[in-house]
């Protein structure tokens, strides 16, 4: 197989040559297209040009030794709360930061200035500037209590607007750089082609390849434009898997052709808007691989053979987590960290060990298990990375400038439109618009799957606040049958009927069904008041099969913790209802051939 990036250990045309996939690869601090100057930094810069990133970056690689080169492609985890100086948790980043010389981290919980304040001590005590990520899939209030936190994917597929895609990687690049984040480990790329199985749920962009192919270009962009890198995931495509019989691994059984035609054409879209970052996962695809179950993220041929050379990605390669139990079991926790390494790639992302992770690879290189010419490859482009987001002159963030760039109304206002635009209305028999001053009696009753999912409450609360004199109900499968029989009694005297679904897909196994309990008794409801009962699915738009003896069915798209702005939707549905919006939503996935894509009305 030929090389897809050059040695970087000779003269400097040779690593020229090595970084021209950071010059005709991704797109990195170009012009915006969209500006926003009043929330640009005005006095540090967050990029750095390209002559002066590649000097740096090979300046430092000729300095290191091959264990802090190996450190350099290592990702540990954190948390981003407060944390005192003398707690072990900060002494173990710091043994990481100083004595294995860790390339980065990835962040998880915090508030914007408990997180920044932790990240710059981290920064203080690294040699090297510390590339940090966290996963904004739904936007950086995902992560970070107090910043903005967007609807998942699916909803600006469901507007189709690009303006609107890339404003949110422009905000969340604002956001996460003001905090002292680097990377985002999105957008997610799986296209979703199974109704009966859609494992990515809301957070595909969903099954057109083409409008994913500009929402994701767009979404892109807004990252890469404004200061942050970002990640297609999951490689080799999540959209279309199931479990392999008696274990935890995924396979996708599609053919080649199918395979090149959707899961790896959507990739190859956000190869072409120039993402730095790909993320594989551990998803094995005979097809390509002359019938091997080994996943992407151990495999060769699905790496440098599809990924590098099919699909001409010279990026950064990540790996999924490596520290998961069926990984650790199968191939042993630093052995699979080495076999990610040989298929291609360039970080291991949360090794089961970090330090056992690090010895054992720079075991291999000794004993001739693994190239230092690779290893050098992957270390250039991630130092290189670190100097265009101009973090070798300042790695540091202004926790001073926090308040005037995370969270702001600006930016919740953003998140409102989305969601307000992106409600979609599937089914409406003269119920909507409706004169919400006629309902004398309005009874709510919540469906949630999750026993301690607080979504549900929060809004209803939201619904009282309109209609102070409402009824509400929550319900699981588990609830007493007495209380199911008391929402009946209650629903059938109403004027209107509110039906409110937290119950999300079933990873792996179904769209999210309904119990017979649960089926039996909106059918019984909706059955006597057929012409008073608004069902509102909270991230799941497959329901829509399932109430279609209701007077109105409209969907939302944000499954709430890591999948998207679940609660936002109440907002959006309390407009509609007092008629201060309209439905205007598209669906961009197929739901059945009743609703299919495209699907979505308006009055």
């Amino acid at each position: 197989m030929a090389e897809i990036i050059a040695s970087f250990l000779g003269e400097v045309m040779e690593a020229k040559r090595v970084v021209l996939f950071l010059v005709t690869g991704f797109v990195f601090f170009a012009c915006s297209s969209n500006p926003d100057k009043s929330e640009q930094s005005t006095d540090v810069a967050l990029s750095a040009p390209h002559e002066e990133a590649q000097r740096w970056a090979a300046d430092v690689l000729r300095s290191l030794t091959l264990e802090k080169k190996v450190g350099q492609m290592i990702c540990e985890q954190m948390r981003g709360e407060y944390t005192a100086e003398d707690d072990p948790k900060f002494a173990s980043l710091l043994r990481l930061v100083k004595e294995f010389g860790v390339g980065g981290f990835v962040v998880y919980g915090g508030t914007p200035h408990d997180t920044a304040r932790l990240l710059n001590r981290l920064q203080a005590e690294s040699e090297l500037p510390l590339l940090i990520s966290a996963d904004f899939e739904g936007g950086p209030g995902q992560q970070i209590t107090g910043a903005t936190e967007f609807p998942a994917n699916m909803a600006l597929s469901a507007i189709g607007s690009e303006d609107l895609a890339y404003q949110v990687g422009r905000v969340g690049a604002t956001e996460g750089r003001a905090i002292g984040i680097h990377l985002t480990y999105s957008p997610v790329v799986d296209i979703q082609t199974r109704p009966e199985n859609p494992v990515l749920g809301v957070r595909s962009f969903g099954a057109d390849l083409e409008l994913l192919g500009r929402m994701a270009s767009a979404y892109i962009r807004g990252y890469q434009e404004n200061g942050m890198l970002a990640t297609a995931k999951h490689y080799p495509g999540r959209g279309d898997v199931e479990l392999i019989e008696g274990t935890e691994f995924t396979i996708n059984k599609k053919t080649a052709d199918r395979v090149e035609a959707e899961d790896l054409a959507a990739f190859k879209k956000a190869i072409d808007a120039g993402v730095a970052f790909i993320m594989s996962e551990h998803i094995a695809v005979p097809s390509l691989a002359f019938g091997s179950d080994l996943p992407a993220s151990v495999n060769g041929i699905l790496i440098k053979g599809w990924l590098r050379e099919r699909l001409g990605f010279n990026g950064i390669l990540t790996t999924d987590d490596m520290w998961y139990e069926k990984v650790v079991r199968r191939f042993g926790s630093e052995q699979a960290c080495l076999m990610a390494i040989q298929a291609g790639h360039d970080i291991i992302l949360k090794p089961a060990n970090a330090i056992k992770t690090i010895e054992e690879l720079i075991k291999a290189v000794r004993a001739g298990e693994l190239n230092e010419e690779q290893i050098d490859q992957s270390v250039y482009k991630i130092l290189y990375s670190k100097a265009r987001l101009n973090l070798h002159r300042n790695r540091f963030t202004d926790e001073k400038q926090i308040r005037f760039k995370v969270g702001t109304q600006k930016h919740k206002r953003i998140a409102q439109e989305i969601a307000d635009r992106s409600l979609t209305l599937l089914k409406n028999r003269n119920l909507l618009p409706a004169d919400v001053d006629q309902f004398k009696k309005i009874v709510h009753i919540s469906l949630q799957r999750k026993v301690n999912d607080q979504a549900p409450m929060l809004v209803d609360a939201k619904l009282k606040q309109i209609f102070s004199s409402l009824e509400s109900f929550f319900l699981r499968d588990d609830t007493a049958d007495q209380l199911y029989d008391k929402a009946f009694r209650s629903a059938v005297s109403a004027d209107l009927i509110i039906i409110s679904l937290f119950v999300p897909r079933t990873v792996y196994k179904d769209n999210g069904l309904l119990t017979e309990k649960e089926s039996n008794f909106f059918s019984k409801i909706i059955g006597s008041k057929p012409n008073a009962a608004v069902v509102m699915s909270y991230g799941n738009p497959y329901h829509a099969t399932r109430f279609s003896g209701a007077a109105a069915f409209l969907t939302g798209y944000g499954e709430g913790g890591f999948y998207g702005n679940q609660i936002i939707y109440a907002d959006s549905f309390i407009k509609l209802l007092k008629g201060e919006i309209v439905p205007q939503g598209r669906l961009p996935i197929n739901v059945s051939d009743e609703y299919p894509k495209g699907s979505g009305l308006t009055y």
